[in-house]
């Protein structure tokens, strides 16, 4: 039996999932440790302007003469721009931060807003695929991990496990590609925020040096949003 169940395709297949699972889990971890470690860094080093990285965003929605909202987050919620509601949202210690890093951090979201006001296409592209991407995150690896598991038991019904990795697998691959396309708005909302901060706020030197280094650090933890899922799985399991 454990010879036909090695040679067993999807047997192979659902092992390779699970290391890529695993591997996932190290460069997502690497990638978001780098970025952390680089903001902490900055979050110590004051602007020259010493403005408050709500005044400067609120600066750019005025001069843009967009409607956009500018909002605290709560408690449980991450720095972001909300799509839907054309808001962006900022953790207090970024909204009154007046340091490299929260200037960076909140500049990158308003790039966002600013793609939605140039009609980019890609802005609404990613909207849906964001969209889609958070239904098929949630399924995968829970459909992979318990059906093999009910696979793998000796009853006349361990068909429905099978089914159940099947499901899982082709969610995994509908994420995958989904967070393939929306990499590059990321990229871009970065490329607004560096030319808003140079154009409009007159952030040069080496502080727009610092600026495009966090950035860019942000942008390799995008990349390694193509493997969140198993790393918000170990967040929830091991940290509080």
């Amino acid at each position: 039996m454990l010879e036909d169940l090695i040679t067993n395709p999807l047997f192979i297949i659902t092992l390779v999932a699970i290391g890529l699972f695993l591997i996932g889990l190290i460069i997502a971890g690497t990638a978001h440790q780098n970025f952390f470690s680089l903001k902490e860094k900055l979050s110590k080093v004051e602007t020259s302007n010493g403005l408050c990285a709500y005044q400067v965003i609120e600066y750019g929605i005025q001069h843009n003469k967009q409607k956009t909202k500018l909002f605290l987050a709560g408690e449980k919620v991450d720095d972001c721009y909300d799509y839907s509601n054309d808001a962006i949202i900022l953790k207090e210690e970024i909204f009154y931060g007046t340091d490299v890093a929260s200037l960076a951090i909140a500049s990158h979201e308003f790039g966002h807003s600013m793609q939605r006001y140039n009609s980019s296409f890609w802005f609404f592209l990613c909207y849906i695929f964001q969209k889609l991407n958070s239904f098929f995150s949630g399924l995968c690896f829970p459909l992979i991990f318990i059906g093999l598991i009910v696979w793998l038991i000796p009853f006349e019904l361990n068909i429905i496990g099978k089914v159940m990795i099947y499901v899982g697998l082709v969610a995994f691959l509908v994420t995958f590609l989904l967070k393939i396309f929306l990499i590059p708005l990321e990229f871009n909302a970065s490329k607004n925020a560096r030319k808003f901060l140079k154009n409009q706020i007159g952030i040069k030197g080496k502080e727009l040096s610092q600026v495009r280094k966090l950035l860019n650090s942000a942008g390799m933890t995008y990349v390694a949003s193509l493997f969140a899922t198993p790393y918000r799985i170990y967040q929830a399991l091991f940290r509080r």
